[in-house]
């Protein structure tokens, strides 16, 4: 064991509050199988045990997981997992959202949106948001551009809310998917509604 701690550069002063857990929870462990133990004994070694096991990852996660003295080789024997170095590549979206307007609050619409392709609310994997580009106007625009106001949500539903006097009005909608790195997916159909 020292020779682990010297070739990982672990101070003995750093493990040896481990090895005093671990010692509490074998003297608790052997009371919890005493057949004449008792509810506190069984008690005392799952307290002993959760101690031992919070110690042990954080010492993992301090002292193991990153650090640059534990070599990959090192990390599998022990079966600590090896985390890759290099970031996940995020693909553009290339589904687009369909969407629900609610209509039941006075000056308000919500809108609900899920990804084509599911039936499931919410967004597909790698998707970071949602454009909405909307505009109230009276006809439909040629395309999603031509709506001049947009708005950027990352959980469904997103509500617009308009002044008294916006009642009875018509707006236009369209949505698309957005990654974490600002890549657009495809517009969805443009739709519409009346504010309540």
């Amino acid at each position: 064991m020292q020779a682990h701690l010297t070739a990982f550069n672990i101070q003995e002063v750093v493990f040896k509050p481990l090895l005093d857990l671990n010692a509490d929870w074998e003297a608790a462990y052997a009371k919890a199988l005493d057949p004449n133990k008792g509810t506190v004994d069984v008690a005392d070694k799952n307290r002993a045990r959760n101690a031992l096991e919070k110690a042990v990852r954080a010492f993992v996660k301090a002292f193991l997981l990153y650090s640059p003295f534990v070599s990959d080789k090192d990390r599998d024997e022990m079966q600590i997992p090896i985390h890759d170095t290099k970031p996940t590549s995020v693909s553009p979206p290339t589904t687009f959202p369909e969407y629900s307007v609610d209509t039941s609050i006075p000056s308000q619409l919500t809108v609900g949106f899920w990804d084509a392709e599911s039936k499931r609310r919410g967004k597909p994997k790698g998707v970071h948001g949602a454009e909405i580009r909307w505009e109230l106007r009276e006809s439909a625009p040629a395309k999603a551009e031509d709506l001049i106001n947009s708005d950027f949500t990352t959980r469904t539903p997103h509500t617009l809310v308009f002044t008294g006097d916006k009642q009875g009005q018509r707006v236009y909608f369209c949505l698309r998917w957005e990654n974490s790195k600002g890549e657009k997916g495809p517009w969805g159909a443009i739709m519409s509604a009346v504010i309540p």
